[in-house]
C-alpha cells in the first residue's frame, strides 16, 4: 500500500499539473485516466490512491488552477502603491496578457472551459468553480467599492453588478478568442473597461 510520504505528494502534484493541462486542452470529456496517468508517468494505481475518480480529480485540479494562477493577480490588487482604479486595470491587463502572450489566445480559462462543458452535468464540479469564482469577484468588487469611496467610479453603481459584468464580459471574449484564435476579442474588452474605468 502507497503511503503518503513527501515522495507521494510530489507524485500527486505531478499528477495535478499534468492532468490539468490536459483537462485545459481536451476538455473533461476526452481526458481519460490513462490519458493522466501517461503523461505524469505513475502507475494507474497511484491515481485511486489520490483521488477517487475522475470528477474528483476535476475538482482538485480546479482548486489548484486557482491557486496558481488567482495568486499572482490577486497580488496585484492588494498593491497598495497603486490607486484602486489602476490595481483594477492591471488586473485585468495582467489577465489578457497571459491568455494573449502565455496562452496563444487558444486555451481559454480553465474553469470557464470545464463549467461550460460540465457545469449540468457534474454539481461537485459546478460547485467548486463558483466557490473559486465568487472569491475572485468579491476581491475585485472590494477593488471597486474602494476605487467608488476615492471618487474613481460611479457610486451610484453597485459595486457587485460591475464586477459580475466585466467577469461575464471577459468570459464571453475569452470563448470568442478561442473559437478565432485571435487576441481581439480580449482587446476590445480591455478597450472597452478601460473607456469605463476612464470616463
Amino acid at each position: 500500500m502507497e503511503l503518503k510520504t513527501i515522495k507521494g505528494e510530489q507524485k500527486c502534484d505531478m499528477l495535478l499539473e499534468k492532468g490539468m493541462e490536459i483537462l485545459w486542452s481536451k476538455g473533461y470529456n476526452a481526458t481519460s485516466v490513462n490519458d493522466i496517468v501517461k503523461a505524469a508517468d505513475v502507475p494507474k494505481g497511484s491515481f485511486y490512491f489520490y483521488f477517487d475518480s475522475k470528477e474528483d480529480f476535476a475538482v482538485k485540479a480546479i482548486g489548484a488552477y486557482f491557486d496558481q494562477h488567482f495568486t499572482p493577480a490577486k497580488d496585484i490588487l492588494l498593491n497598495k502603491s497603486r490607486t484602486p482604479k489602476e490595481r483594477i486595470l492591471d488586473f485585468y491587463e495582467f489577465r489578457s496578457l497571459v491568455l494573449k502572450n502565455d496562452l496563444d489566445c487558444k486555451m481559454g480559462c480553465l474553469a470557464c472551459n470545464l463549467g461550460s462543458e460540465m457545469a449540468e452535468h457534474s454539481e461537485k464540479i459546478r460547485s467548486v468553480i463558483v466557490a473559486n469564482e465568487e472569491q475572485v469577484q468579491n476581491l475585485i468588487t472590494e477593488t471597486v467599492v474602494e476605487a467608488q469611496k476615492a471618487g474613481d467610479i460611479d457610486d451610484k453603481l453597485n459595486a457587485a453588478d460591475i464586477v459580475a459584468f466585466f467577469e461575464d464580459a471577459g468570459k464571453g471574449a475569452m470563448t470568442s478568442m478561442k473559437e478565432l484564435k485571435d487576441s481581439y476579442p480580449i482587446d476590445n474588452f480591455m478597450n472597452m473597461l478601460r473607456m469605463f474605468m476612464f470616463t
